[in-house]
């Protein structure tokens, strides 16, 4: 039997004639109970008899208690947020991918009541440094990590303080922490071969820079499928890029004054290939009557070229929604076995890609 109610009820007016609410020195003052009692036992701690539990949380509900968020979060030790700290890289105003994985990621965080903190660097030393100020001002719970380097400096300071993160992409230590990855390897064989099979031989490839795991597995795929097709007789069509539109119209440019040269390129992600058309344009080539490219990501902007861009695409809203279930999982139940999955990119096939003429 709860003891009789005298403080005000959710919905009753206070003496400013504004809707009252219900603290817990409320119902601290009601139950004849310290403040710290009723938290504690809201929050179901064992220390608590069960009886006073019970008889805090009739209270509370007869009189609307609702407890804050910044309460909630401080009672449990959490901050219910994530952190993800974007790498320096390059400006690259047609890259839009890292704003629509960031706008999947905070969509599934919300979902769960968790909020995203992003901040940006602008060195490699600094992006770590971050890390650490993140770390042990305890503003986070947990990070998600992009564009993965194989021997990755985030990913050994994080082990090292046992903090819960989960990489996008791969890296020498995997086998050591949560991942997800798409097969960049599977893709960049399918997609030669694709371009094999449309009857291209010098088939040119623009890569993302060998510091990322993820562009030397997609070299790797474009190398093996190009060395079994053609038992290595073909060379020279490889060139660096840094995964911006500009490093693309570079690496094409350098391609296309090739004699032979090129009649297709592959391209380490959508950016690239925007680049790679722009300049293909400019020094008179048509897409794809005379060089057909294939890029990576599915970005959106991708869709509004004409002709269209073939691309490895996968769903990036999925691919949010995955990395943030594996790490609020990770959170929930620290002691699981590593959880990792590598998922599967499809070549949408849009028109920026056809027969060599």
């Amino acid at each position: 039997m709860v003891d009789k109610i005298n403080v005000q009820k959710k919905g009753e007016m206070d003496e400013r004639g504004k809707p009252s609410e219900v603290r817990i020195s409320d119902l601290a003052s009601e139950l004849g109970l310290t403040k710290g009692t009723v938290s504690r036992a809201l929050n179901g701690y064992e220390d608590i008899s069960k009886k006073t539990r019970k008889r805090v949380t009739e209270v509370a509900r007869i009189l609307g208690y609702v407890p804050t968020t910044q309460a909630r979060r401080l009672a449990m030790g959490l901050t219910e947020t994530i952190g993800l700290v974007l790498p320096p890289v390059p400006s690259q105003p047609v890259n839009t991918f890292v704003s629509e994985f960031i706008d999947s990621i905070s969509t599934a965080l919300n979902i769960h009541g968790y909020d995203l903190l992003v901040h940006s660097v602008n060195s490699e030393k600094s992006e770590v440094d971050q890390y650490q100020r993140l770390v042990h001002s305890r503003k986070v719970d947990g990070f998600i990590i992009l564009r993965t380097l194989e021997a990755d400096t985030r990913v050994d300071y994080l082990l090292k303080e046992g903090f819960p993160f989960v990489t996008h992409g791969r890296t020498a230590r995997m086998a050591e922490h949560d991942w997800f990855d798409i097969d960049g390897e599977k893709a960049f064989r399918d997609a030669t071969s694709h371009l094999v099979k449309l009857g291209h031989q010098r088939i040119g490839f623009v890569g993302g820079g060998n510091e990322f795991f993820s562009a030397q597995l997609r070299l790797k795929g474009y190398r093996n499928m190009m060395e079994e097709t053609y038992d290595n007789k073909i060379s020279g069509l490889e060139q660096p890029g840094d995964l911006t539109g500009l490093g693309g119209e570079t690496a094409a440019r350098n391609l296309l004054k090739q004699n032979p040269c090129p009649t297709a390129i592959l391209c380490a992600n959508d950016a690239t290939a925007l680049g790679v058309i722009k300049a293909a344009r400019e020094l008179g080539f048509r897409i794809p009557q005379q060089l057909s490219v294939i890029g990576y990501d599915g970005i959106a902007l991708g869709g509004y070229l004409d002709p269209p861009l073939t691309t490895l695409t996968f769903s990036i809203e999925a691919s949010g929604r995955e990395i943030v279930a594996m790490l609020l999982r990770r959170l929930k139940e620290p002691g699981l076995p590593i959880i990792s999955k590598l998922a599967s990119a499809t070549l949408k096939l849009r028109g920026s890609e056809g027969p060599p003429t």
